[in-house]
C-alpha cells in the first residue's frame, strides 16, 4: 500500500518480498558503517520481520517502510520515523549504495518531512547523524535545524530538529 510519493520515488509498507534487495542494503559495510554492522541475510530477515511486525501493534510508534523508484517499482532503501529511547520522533532513511548521489536521501528527507507534518499529528521531528555521514549532514543542514553535538562512547552525533511550525513558514 502506498503511503506517499515524490517526484521520482513512492514509499509503501514493506513486504516480505523486499528481503533480497533489503539485505543487499543491510549486508552493504558502506551503507550500515555510521547505522549498525553490517546484517547477515538471516539477520536482515529477522530486521525486516520486526519492522513488518510493528505495523500491526498500534502500542509501538515505530513506522519503517520501503522506498521504491517509481518509474520501476525497484526498492532502493527505507525510510520512515519512530519514537525513541528518549520519547522524541526520529526521522530515518537509509538506500542502497548505488542509489546513492542522484538526490534520492534529500528527495526522501523532504518527502518523508512533508507526510510526517501534513499527515500525521506530528509537531516535532529529530533526526540523529553520526559525525562522518557527510551525505545525511548535508541533507539535514537543508531541511532541519542544527541543535547540538552529542558525543555518547567515543561517537559524535549531530543532531537537528524541525518543528512544524517553522516547517510551514519556510514553505
Amino acid at each position: 500500500m502506498e503511503l506517499f510519493k515524490t517526484e521520482r520515488l513512492c514509499v509503501c509498507y514493506l513486504e516480505n518480498n523486499d528481503l533480497e534487495l533489503f539485505y543487499d542494503m543491510q549486508s552493504n559495510l558502506n551503507v550500515m558503517q555510521f547505522v549498525k554492522p553490517p546484517m547477515n541475510l538471516e539477520e536482515s530477515k529477522k530486521e525486516l520481520n520486526r519492522f513488518i511486525g510493528y505495523y500491526h501493534n498500534p502500542k509501538i510508534n515505530f513506522n519503517i517502510w520501503a522506498v521504491k523508484e517509481q518509474h520501476s517499482n525497484l526498492f532502493i532503501g527505507i525510510c520512515g520515523f519512530y519514537e525513541n529511547s528518549k520519547k522524541e520522533i526520529e526521522i530515518a532513511y537509509r538506500l542502497r549504495e548505488q542509489f546513492w548521489r542522484k538526490g534520492y536521501g534529500r528527495e526522501i528527507a523532504r518527502g518523508l518531512i512533508q507526510y510526517c507534518f501534513e499527515e500525521t499529528t506530528l509537531e516535532v521531528l529529530r533526526a540523529y547523524v553520526r559525525a562522518g555521514n557527510t551525505g545525511s549532514i548535508q541533507i539535514l543542514k537543508q531541511e532541519m535545524e542544527y541543535q547540538y553535538k552529542l558525543i555518547q562512547r567515543e561517537e559524535e552525533e549531530h543532531i537537528y530538529e524541525l518543528r512544524k511550525e517553522d516547517w510551514l513558514t519556510k514553505r
